[in-house]
């Protein structure tokens, strides 16, 4: 069986993949990664565009999330040279013990985050020795998830900085200019609403963003590669989870979920839960 869908990440993450090969459209062209005998893992750097991935056969995928800046203090690939791409992670930090070694696939999922967080994530940050982020990134961030009408002349006078100076810690930050990543969290908002993963609630509020019906099918078009209507159909189960992770995000950004509350999209009995697990995604 093969699956064909997309995939978009606002951020640079890292996806761990194990089984089966996996095919993607990059900025380097078409890309076809072997997972070998440990599993891969694969750095996506931030994107412009839902990126074409397929996948022949069986699969399990881990994937972590780097917050906005986080790869830059870390000391992971700039983000401006990864944009619309992907790299073997281990090749790039010369690691001797594959990542994807780490994860003790036989036993429950919270052993294979912790896993990940003893055997890298952790010595990844201590070795970087503990960075702060750039309080404007998070700033930034916080502004696409909660309100990415605004203008970057907006932004840059709430803090009493220069729009270049905007630009410029953006750009660094997230590998595309302020505008651009304004202009993609309106997109994947609208995403989410045509795919049933944002709040019903919130859909007025999101199309408003849009001058008008044809405005909102140009961009939807041009970051998907579809029109809504086709977007809306297919199951598309590696876009749905990256979207449902970003409304995650946002809502949270928003206060409007507690700790421990579900999505509204999300149901209950469908959720992981520890034991072994056979390979799913």
């Amino acid at each position: 069986m093969r699956i064909q869908c997309g995939r978009v990440v606002d951020h640079p993450c890292m996806t761990i993949i194990y089984h089966d090969p996996w095919t993607a459209g990059t900025a380097d062209g078409e890309q076809v990664w072997q997972p070998g005998p440990h599993g891969r893992a694969l750095y996506f750097g931030p994107q412009t565009r839902c990126m074409p991935l397929g996948i022949s056969g069986r699969y399990v995928a881990i994937t972590l999330h780097f917050n906005a800046g986080a790869a830059s203090l870390l000391g992971l690939p700039d983000n401006c040279a990864m944009v619309d791409r992907i790299i073997d992670l281990d090749e790039h930090l010369d690691r001797d013990t594959p990542i994807g070694s780490l994860v003790p696939l036989e036993s429950p999922y919270d052993l294979w985050l912790r896993a990940l967080e003893d055997g890298f994530v952790r010595p990844l940050i201590e070795k970087a020795g503990w960075p702060d982020p750039d309080p404007i990134v998070l700033d930034f961030e916080q502004q696409c998830l909660a309100d990415p009408d605004m203008t970057v002349e907006e932004f840059a006078r709430q803090h009493d900085v220069s729009k270049r100076t905007i630009e410029r810690t953006i750009k660094h930050a997230y590998g595309l200019t302020p505008k651009q990543a304004l202009r993609r969290a309106r997109v994947l908002d609208m995403g989410a609403a045509l795919l049933d993963v944002a709040r019903p609630e919130d859909r007025p509020e999101i199309e408003d963003r849009y001058f008008d019906q044809s405005h909102r099918i140009k961009e939807v078009r041009s970051f998907f590669d579809r029109p809504p209507s086709e977007l809306q159909t297919g199951p598309h189960p590696f876009l749905r989870l990256a979207l449902e992770v970003r409304q995650r995000r946002r809502l949270d950004a928003l206060n409007r979920l507690s700790a421990n509350e579900l999505g509204p999209w999300r149901d209950p009995d469908s959720e992981p839960r520890s034991g072994p697990q056979d390979a799913v995604a």
